[in-house]
């Protein structure tokens, strides 16, 4: 316990102690003699005189000095403290036990000594101490609230096992934290149980824990770090001899081996062996592995590449699917003057690519009906206005994507629909300077995202004449040309979306089709409008995935076989990818073929061993007092001296030694002045 001051200026007021000292030192009785004239002629007269006495009363001085001091304490408002770390010490602990359950826990030796090193902890529990176990990988789970009962969190441990998952320390961290507030009368540690994997580091920089928290890491990584892992597959479907085969290729991955090693990769479709491959290892690298093309099986396929099992099994599976055929149609409807190579360029750079590969189907402008929208994902006006009748507009509401192409015939003629969401007023001639340019873009909209850092190769275009558009209420511009006038415009109609286009995309007004950026912003409309998502092979854990997009109803089926039926929320119906392996989803019910599957692996990151330092635990984390929870905030010094009081004890004290001075002052020998008698005498003859 220490003493604190509210006021701590007025201690300047002890220096008046000096004072009633300086006088007492000053002071001393004057008998110098004087001088006088013969007294024969006066009258000698009795008088009674008092004699000063000189002050040499220490005890007094010492009353006085003390009153003065005491009234200097008062003002300065004192209070008491105590020491946080002795307050500290006397209290029992509240242990969290931070438990990594990621990937790289699943080594054979790893997970036992893990068990066994949470299992001492709570051996060494005092009576009065408590303990919570947390559970994490890229995120946390409250396995236990805090407990007396060591059975309790016994049992809870013996429940844990490994997950599949990525490592994030900042999750678990965050997660103690909030554990900790429901201790506020105990001293606070924290004890991650973890191979201190590097990965899992990420996210700590700019984290608060509170001050005085123990943190610690028990490090329980395996000693022989050599591991193997598939980190990659590459499958594609190749034509050869009016058949489509399968071409598969793996990239395995070797750590730390303390010698070469033979392992044989295999490969297998639909559950069934198609291929291996023996390879020999050499310490820490990659190699690829080609798997000979193999009949591609009817049906959806899926795929695995497994490797001999070693110490950590969980990455020695790669999991992979074979998407159907990935196609996308496109409908462009043209005007009756179309010249035969004004859709040249449109068409071919349309053709160029995969994932997905487009179709275009090219028609007249005519009426349309449902019959012929259907399987379109995409349909273009190429300087046409949008054909009579709902069938169109009630397409683009139910999901469909519409690019309108606007040109000079748009631009000569006055156009009425609802799904046109400009109205064009005229033609902005650019020829007597050079031509236009793109001026301002939307890069981190989707249509622009690929050139964000590379923004200056759409400068380059030039455009001689283009529609003037003027945005309807409720749409997006999301580019301009160099004039500032709109170049793209785009509004959400229903579930579709519809983009509209002043740009020319012929060679005929302007450069655009002969610059290298005309190809990926021509597949990056066709993707975006039609809303397309391309299937990857495989996903990753932690990751999240939305079966809505692909049934109404949809249910899940996990790779451990659990059902999964996800209800809409603000986020939509995502499902949480946990376990490695195939997600298999179907509309209403688990029957018959699935609707879509989904590969999953773990992170390649869990495959790496190689242990941090523990102490990089905290670099970056700030251990501060505005983080510190209720129970262990110190109290603000205004507050504790509001509460003690303490200055009115000091006060009562000051009257007290003023009424010991004024007794000691005017009592004994102190009260009592000095009487000298001058006794008198007869004036002699």
């Amino acid at each position: 316990m220490s003493l604190g001051l509210l006021v701590p200026a007025f201690l300047a007021g002890l220096l008046a102690i000096g004072v009633p000292i300086w006088l007492h030192m000053r002071h001393s009785d004057k008998n110098k003699p004087y001088r006088f004239p013969s007294l024969m002629f006066l009258e000698r007269l009795p008088i009674r005189t008092t004699h000063r006495r000189r002050l040499v009363d220490l005890p007094l001085l010492a009353l006085r000095a003390l009153v003065l001091a005491l009234l200097t304490l008062a003002f300065a408002r004192p209070f008491f403290t105590r020491d946080v770390t002795a307050q500290m010490a006397q209290r029992p602990r509240a242990v969290v036990i931070l438990l990594d359950r990621s990937a790289s826990m699943g080594h054979r030796e790893v997970w036992p000594a893990a068990i066994d090193s949470a299992e001492k902890i709570i051996a060494g529990l005092g009576p009065a101490d408590r303990v919570a176990l947390v559970l994490f990988d890229e995120e946390a789970e409250i396995a236990q609230s805090f407990t007396f009962d060591a059975s309790a969190a016994r049992a809870a441990l013996a429940s844990a096992k490994p997950g599949q998952r990525g490592t994030r320390y900042a999750a678990a961290l965050r997660a103690a934290r909030q554990v900790l507030i429901a201790a506020p009368d105990a001293m606070h540690e924290v004890l991650v149980v973890t191979d201190v994997q590097r990965t899992g580091v990420a996210g700590l920089a700019g984290l608060d824990l509170p001050a005085g928290l123990t943190l610690r890491a028990v490090p329980v990584g395996a000693r022989d770090r050599a591991n193997t892992a598939v980190t990659g597959v590459e499958a594609r479907r190749v034509a050869t001899d009016g058949r489509t085969s399968v071409a598969a290729q793996a990239r395995i991955v070797a750590r730390e081996l303390p010698s070469p090693r033979r392992v044989r990769a295999t490969l297998a479709l639909n559950g069934r062996p198609s291929g291996s491959r023996e390879i020999t290892l050499q310490g820490s690298g990659d190699q690829t592995v080609a798997f000979d093309a193999v009949p591609l099986p009817a049906g959806r396929v899926t795929g695995t590449v497994t490797l001999e099992a070693d110490a950590l099994t969980v990455d020695d599976v790669f999991h992979f699917t074979i998407p159907d055929e990935d196609a996308l149609r496109v409908l462009l409807i043209t005007p009756d003057d179309l010249r035969s190579d004004e859709t040249l360029f449109f068409e071919s750079a349309l053709a160029i690519g995969k994932a997905p590969t487009v179709r275009v189907d090219r028609r007249a402008r005519g009426p349309l009906d449902a019959a012929a929208l259907n399987g379109v994902a995409l349909a273009v006006l190429w300087d046409v206005p949008p054909a009579s009748g709902n069938a169109l507009q009630n397409w683009v509401r139910g999901g469909g994507g519409l690019v309108i192409a606007a040109g000079p015939r748009l631009a000569a003629r006055t156009v009425s629909s609802p799904l046109i969401p400009a109205t064009i007023s005229g033609t902005a001639d650019r020829r007597s300077d050079l031509g236009g340019s793109f001026g301002e873009l939307s890069v981190e909209h989707p249509l622009f995202a690929t050139f964000r850092d590379s923004r200056a190769s759409l400068g380059v275009a030039r455009f001689q004449t283009y529609p003037r558009l003027e945005p309807a209420a409720g749409t997006d511009v999301i580019a301009r040309f160099d004039d500032g006038l709109p170049a793209v415009i785009e509004r959400r109609d229903g579930a579709g979306r519809v983009v509209m286009l002043a740009v020319p995309l012929d060679n005929g007004l302007g450069n655009f089709p002969l610059q290298p950026s005309y190809l990926p912003l021509l597949r990056r409309l066709v993707l975006h409008t039609s809303g397309h998502e391309s299937s990857p092979l495989w996903r990753l854990t932690g990751e999240s995935w939305n079966p809505q997009a692909i049934v109404r109803v949809p249910v899940v089926s996990s790779p451990s076989g659990e059902i999964l039926r996800p209800e809409a929320d603000s986020a939509g119906t995502a499902v949480a990818l946990t376990e490695s392996g195939v997600y298999s989803l179907y509309e209403a019910r688990v029957a018959g073929e699935p609707a879509a599957v989904v590969a999953v692996n773990p992170p390649p990151g869990e495959s790496d061993l190689t242990p941090v330092d523990p102490r990089e635990l905290l670099l970056g984390v700030r251990m501060s007092e505005e983080a510190v929870d209720a129970a262990h905030a110190r109290a603000a010094p205004k507050e504790l001296e509001g509460q003690q009081g303490i200055w009115r004890i000091v006060l009562a004290l000051v009257i007290l030694t003023l009424v010991a001075e004024t007794l000691l002052a005017t009592r004994g020998w102190r009260g009592v002045a000095g009487h000298i008698t001058v006794a008198r005498s007869e004036r002699s003859d």
